[in-house]
């Protein structure tokens, strides 16, 4: 009779190797869910308590759709739920200023959100308050209202070259997506202010549906070229006619790792990202809905009429935001939007957070420890129909009674809170209103909308902004 081979050897480790590995991986399981876990108190699915797999499945599976399973666990479990083993997701804006504090508290990004995020070494993707602090300074002058008001020369150039660009299809029969032709505008408009040369997209391309393609070449290719540009230009004392946000990054008193060429690209990432993405879409969003109730759009340009004299000569910024109504419309564009889409969490560093509110008409406390995450999502937020009520439509009404604006302004997520909110702020209000007011008295009156319905502007997934449907063509348009 023959004898059983030995398992002993490579085979043998690894096999003791995995039994180990199984085994440790069922303790932490066993201690997530049991009552020594930190927030064993927060209530939320035993799943999603005991492991990452749900938050896998629903977004690497099945590509950024977890954000869906949170809404459901609040309709559920009441306005904090346990979201993963070490996260818990809040749906109080009441809370907000707590968990996004300002004023010197300390708030870190949670590192498992950063971790995937591609531009890791951006101020964007920087975990730890102090450092995130450093690397913002140098960019925080550039966004200033009094900054913004020296680009808004700018800014209304390339606002009345992207409305002859779009005029320029009178007659055409061949519809543009419309998302793609507002990026030209806000691509140009952060790349001029980050290189102190715009992209220049519109040159790229004769028709409007291509200049994406182009700006992941000038995104993958250029951008460190340009970046060396303007180190060696500093070196042999050029001087720009304007200061650039990527200058100032080079000029700073940051160590010289922090201005690596490999570092600054990836704030340049961010940077010329969010200051294309969020306030293109915004302008879709406003579009499509104008486009779709004439009564609003007919109000609307009404009062344009009467503080506008040439729509080709625009007002200023400051004096277009006074307007009740337009302001109203981009305030409401902005929330159906929702600007960054994908939830955003801090840790309390220094602190407990101590939660008190109301569920199921009872009193409910909950504490959650410093060191542990604590977000909340602007596609959640903005659909509170204590807030928002019927909050799917486009009511820009809603915002016209300033007692009750200030209580929807607490409900308002998509340009952040506290120390970490959105650098691009101003420069985003800026380029809405000088937009709106002229694609209004210019375009609107001849763009139509092309097979595009509701469906082309619903949420479906994350790709940390908001994405419609797979299957979307997107929101496409003819002008007649």
């Amino acid at each position: 009779m023959e004898a059983i081979p030995s398992l002993r050897g490579p085979s043998q480790a690894f096999v003791v190797l995995i039994t180990a590995w199984l085994g440790y991986q069922l303790l932490k399981i066993l201690y997530n869910v049991s009552p020594l876990h930190p927030l064993s108190s927060i209530p939320g699915p035993r799943l999603a308590a005991a492991s990452y797999l749900p938050e896998f499945y629903h977004d690497v599976i099945l590509l950024g759709r977890y954000t869906h399973q949170i809404r459901r666990m609040h309709e559920i479990y009441g306005p904090l739920v346990r979201i993963n083993p070490n996260e818990v997701h809040c749906n109080d804006p009441d809370f907000a200023d707590e968990i996004f504090a300002g004023g010197g508290r300390k708030r870190n990004k949670s590192s498992h959100q950063v971790d995937a995020n591609f531009n890791r070494h951006s101020g964007f993707a920087t975990v730890d308050h102090d450092r995130h602090r450093s690397r913002r300074a140098p960019l925080s002058k550039f966004f200033s209202r009094a900054s913004i008001a020296r680009l808004e020369g700018d800014i209304a150039e390339l606002t009345q070259k992207l409305c002859d660009k779009i005029l320029a299809h009178r007659g055409q029969e061949q519809p543009f997506d419309i998302t793609i032709a507002y990026s030209n505008l806000t691509t140009d408009t952060i790349s001029g202010y980050c290189f102190g040369k715009q992209f220049g997209l519109s040159r790229f391309v004769d028709n409007l549906p291509q200049p994406l393609v182009h700006l992941v070449r000038i995104m993958q290719i250029e951008m460190p070229r340009r970046i060396e540009e303007i180190r060696e230009g500093q070196r042999a004392g050029v001087l720009y006619e304007r200061p650039t946000i990527i200058g100032a990054i080079l000029d700073s008193d940051l160590r010289d790792k922090e201005k690596s060429t490999s570092r600054v690209a990836d704030e340049s990432f961010a940077v010329v990202g969010a200051g294309t993405e969020t306030t293109a879409w915004a302008l879709t969003v406003m579009t499509h809905r104008l486009l779709s109730n004439r009564e609003i759009l007919e109000r609307l340009t009404q009062e344009l009429q009467h503080t506008v004299k040439d729509p080709r000569r625009l007002p200023s910024w400051t004096v277009l935001e006074k307007l009740p109504y337009l302001s109203a419309v981009i305030q409401e564009s902005l929330r159906l939007s929702y600007g960054v889409s994908a939830r955003t969490a801090r840790v309390a560093t220094q602190e407990d957070l101590v939660y008190q509110g109301e569920w199921d008409k009872k009193p409910i406390r909950y504490v959650i420890p410093r060191g542990y995450a604590i977000g909340m999502s602007a596609v959640i937020t903005h659909h509170d129909e204590n807030i928002f009520p019927r909050s799917h439509e486009f009511r820009p009404d809603r915002w016209l009674d300033p007692e009750r604006r200030r209580e929807l302004e607490r409900g308002i997520l998509g340009f952040g809170k506290g120390s970490r909110a959105c650098l691009g702020m101003n420069l985003a209000l800026c380029e809405l209103h000088l937009a709106a007011a002229a694609l209004t008295l210019r375009v609107f009156p001849y763009m139509r909308l092309f097979e595009t319905t509701e469906e082309d502007l619903r949420y479906d997934y994350d790709t940390i902004v908001p994405m419609p449907k797979r299957e979307s063509r997107g929101v496409r348009a003819t002008v007649v």
